[in-house]
């Protein structure tokens, strides 16, 4: 029994041998390229609205729409506290919700397609400089939950102190 078992192996062992001893981008035989490596296929990641900070390993990285290095997304090696963040891709845009996903074999060949959640967009929603008026809070929040909010857009920098201040004012202005 052990020598089939054995045989089996041996039978392998060549092929494994063959995979070992190639480049890095291929194993070849006569057919042709048996095996393609992706580790140099970038990853394609969007957005919708476009413009969103990409996130990788806690650190930003660009803005879609963007392709990234897998080394980046899968590092070899990092900071034991950034464990939870690996393999993972975060898309931040002010006034929409952030996005984090896990990137897996999907992604990695044909991208991401984002579609973050943002306040009302529509034309009428719009100030003459371009810039995005917030959608009416769901009234279904407490004032702390709406305030809580105001805080948390300011503490990781999406809406300034001036933007907080007039924010509060708007939220105190509706009780």
């Amino acid at each position: 029994m052990f020598l089939k078992r054995s045989g089996k192996a041996l039978a392998l062992f060549p092929l494994l041998l063959a995979a070992g001893c190639s480049s890095m981008d291929s194993v070849e035989n006569d057919l042709g390229h048996l095996f393609q490596s992706t580790s140099d296929n970038p990853i394609k990641i969007q957005s919708e609205p476009s413009g969103a900070d990409v996130y990788v390993m806690g650190q930003k990285v660009g803005v879609t729409p963007l392709k990234l290095s897998q080394k980046d997304v899968f590092p070899s090696t990092y900071p034991k506290d950034q464990q939870d963040l690996y393999g993972k891709v975060t898309l931040k845009k002010a006034g929409c919700s952030d996005l984090t996903r896990t990137v897996n074999t999907k992604i990695i060949n044909v991208g991401l397609k984002a579609k973050l959640e943002c306040g009302d967009l529509s034309p009428a929603s719009v100030q003459s400089g371009g810039q995005p008026v917030r959608a009416l809070p769901r009234m279904s929040e407490t004032v702390e939950q709406r305030l809580e909010k105001i805080k948390d857009l300011q503490s990781r920098g999406l809406i300034t102190e001036d933007e907080a201040k007039q924010a509060r004012e708007r939220v105190l202005n509706d009780l």
